[in-house]
């Protein structure tokens, strides 16, 4: 006998083999796939049965939202939007792009709990390999932390895995590996402003073979998948305390929630927080977009920090988990203000009422607000009157390395 509640519960969408089969008949040109950022938390800490409701409600308030789309359910927290060329790809892309908007600030209220969904999603348009093209898409949404990808055939070139992308992995693979042990890895600066202050960002470059300066979008997530990127946070950590060793200057670094959730790592960074005595002038930025599965512990590590004086702040904060609730549980002392988010303060008024929202809310809660991707004079006063207690970006300075700080 089925179970009443289960029933209504069900979410009845065509599943993954449907959305296959229709793939395969060429039923549709474009394609959303949407992950939700952390559901692993909900199920946690709600229960199975709670959400397998909110699955219920996603998928009711995509229907509802996704007019002349098809809507699949895929599994675990994957869903799919699709339509055919009846529909433009600019109204689709909207389409998209209002979803994760609504879902970001608006939340499901149930039993009694108020939820935020912040969902991801990789687009694909007019593509043979369409479903492989989403996929992909979905997949670089984490690599340029951005809860957004759009593959567009008329504008992208997608890199499919050939031999010379496998080519490309060994060598930068290789360059990281003798960077670690020869100690290519230089620390930059960007400033954090206000009226009375100046602080410091903490970013981390790497020399190659050659010795040119190469960005972290070439070796951060490399080294994740070859088990070397513990080694990088500890040569920043290390290199940083050094150069703001009695210097009594306020200065921020990353730790990503794999960096928190190794054991090695932390007890370093305490190590090393004594033995520069260093706490007190530290912040440890945490990105939000990243999401957090294991809540308990990184309370946990935050608390030990914070008796050492340490301050928290969440990175990306308006992408991602975008919740509220989550601030005050990490007891976050600054927000740092998605830079997106940032740079349509002028041009859209959602983008505008959501910042207020922010600085509202961390007026109330005692926490200080930051404005990434402060890149001109007008984004810059638009923040100031939104009484935003800090500034950061190409308005300022670019990054620059630490050696070069005046």
């Amino acid at each position: 006998m089925i179970d009443k509640e289960n029933e209504e519960n069900r979410i009845n969408l065509p599943n993954r083999k449907v959305f296959i089969k229709d793939n395969k008949d060429n039923k549709f040109n474009k394609v959303a796939i949407f992950d939700i950022n952390g559901f692993g938390n909900i199920n946690h800490y709600y229960g199975y049965e709670f959400g397998e409701k909110v699955l219920k409600i996603i998928s009711l308030r995509l229907v509802e939202k996704f007019l002349n789309s098809n809507i699949y359910y895929l599994g675990g927290d994957i869903f799919a939007a699709t339509s055919s060329s009846d529909i433009s790809k600019d109204r689709f892309i909207q389409t998209v792009k209002a979803i994760i908007w609504y879902f970001g600030y608006s939340p499901i209220e149930l039993d009694g709990y108020k939820v935020y969904i912040p969902l991801r999603a990789g687009v694909a348009i007019n593509y043979t390999e369409l479903l492989f093209s989403a996929e992909f898409a979905l997949k670089q949404t984490r690599v340029v932390k951005h809860n957004l990808v759009i593959y567009d055939s008329e504008q992208h070139d997608i890199c499919h895995p050939t031999s010379s992308t496998i080519e490309q992995d060994l060598y930068w693979e290789t360059q990281i590996i003798q960077a670690i042990k020869k100690d290519k890895f230089e620390i930059f600066a960007q400033s954090i402003n206000n009226q009375n202050e100046k602080k410091y960002e903490i970013l981390v470059r790497m020399k190659d073979s050659k010795g040119k300066i190469v960005s972290p979008y070439f070796f951060i997530d490399r080294s994740k998948k070859i088990n070397l990127y513990s080694e990088i946070t500890k040569k920043v950590i290390q290199k940083s305390f050094e150069f703001f060793e009695n210097r009594s200057i306020q200065f921020s670094i990353n730790l990503s929630i794999s960096d928190i959730l190794e054991k090695d790592v932390i007890d370093f960074l305490i190590q090393k927080i004594y033995e520069f005595d260093i706490g007190d002038f530290l912040t440890i930025e945490i990105t939000e977009s990243e999401g957090i599965e294991s809540l308990e512990e990184v309370i946990s590590f935050i608390k030990i920090v914070k008796n050492l004086g340490v301050k928290i702040a969440i990175d990306d904060f308006g992408t991602g988990y975008s919740n509220f609730s989550y601030l005050v549980k990490l007891q976050a002392d600054f927000i740092k203000i998605d830079g997106s988010i940032i740079q349509d303060i002028n041009r859209s008024k959602t983008a505008k009422a959501v910042i207020e929202a922010i600085v509202f809310f961390a007026q109330k809660v005692g926490m200080k607000t930051i404005a990434e991707f402060v890149s001109s004079k007008e984004i810059y006063e638009s923040c100031k009157e939104l009484n935003i207690d800090y500034f950061q970006g190409y308005w300022f300075d670019e990054p620059k390395n630490v050696k070069d700080l005046k």
